[in-house]
């Protein structure tokens, strides 16, 4: 699932069946020393360290489909893995990173059989966990090598207020909306912002965003947050019913 290189060589370093530590609670200030489970490595003589890392997430068949630049590691810890036959597991510090996204680790090992092919499926998951759903899909796009703009030509999109459960669920749903299952446009007002300009050589209108149970949505979203949301859109033509 995860493959650690050199960024500038591309030189491989390990790969490993998954990372505990890496993926934290927002309120984690310093966070404990990753595990890395089931490394290729096997390192001799400890301490170890390697610069300019990068992780990369890796789908079942090989193909890379997020990555995360770490810089320095150090491995300080090797032992026999308990998860996975003939493999180690490594205790690495990374010099204090960690990323806000507790449930970013299960999302990505779900994305590694292939991106959503049904809408909606960001919905099963807890209102806390549409923050690490938006953040999947945000390096998922980009690494795929598509754009920040609108794919969709529809004239109409729609969004269920109701489904709506804070900001980062609005995202969610409007990406999905306009770009399809795993869609992305946006994740805050300026990125939403981006997306928009984009757009705008391509389609000489944008769309009408038909937003169903509008009510709920505003009793659950932070107030300052969703009318940012609405004044971009606005401001870039976007029809909001």
């Amino acid at each position: 699932m995860y493959r650690l290189i050199e960024d500038e060589t591309q030189r491989e370093i390990l790969t490993a069946a998954d990372i505990h530590g890496f993926f934290v609670e927002p309120s984690t200030t310093e966070p404990e020393s990753v595990i890395v489970i089931g490394s290729s490595l096997n390192p001799g003589k400890l301490p170890l360290s390697f610069e300019d890392v990068e992780f990369q997430v890796r789908d079942v068949q090989g193909k890379e489909i997020g990555a995360y630049y770490v810089g320095h590691v150090e491995v300080l810890g090797a032992k026999e893995s308990g998860a996975i036959q003939d493999r180690i597991d490594l205790t690495v510090s990374l010099d204090g990173y960690a990323l806000p996204y507790p449930y970013a680790g299960e999302i990505w090992r779900a994305w590694t059989y292939g991106p959503p092919a049904e809408p909606g499926l960001w919905k099963s998951l807890p209102a806390e966990a549409h923050e690490s759903w938006l953040h999947v899909v945000q390096k998922a796009w980009f690494r795929s090598g598509r754009q920040a703009m609108l794919y969709g030509d529809a004239d109409t999109y729609e969004i269920a207020g109701a489904d709506l459960a804070n900001i980062h669920s609005f995202y969610c749903a409007l990406g999905e909306a306009v770009n399809g299952p795993g869609g992305y446009l946006g994740s805050n007002p300026s990125a939403l912002a981006d997306c928009l300009f984009n757009s705008r050589g391509k389609h000489k209108k944008l769309f009408r965003l038909a937003w169903r149970d509008f009510d709920v949505s505003r009793r659950n979203i932070d107030e300052e947050e969703l009318d940012w949301a609405l004044e971009v859109m606005r401001d870039y033509g976007v029809d909001i019913e």
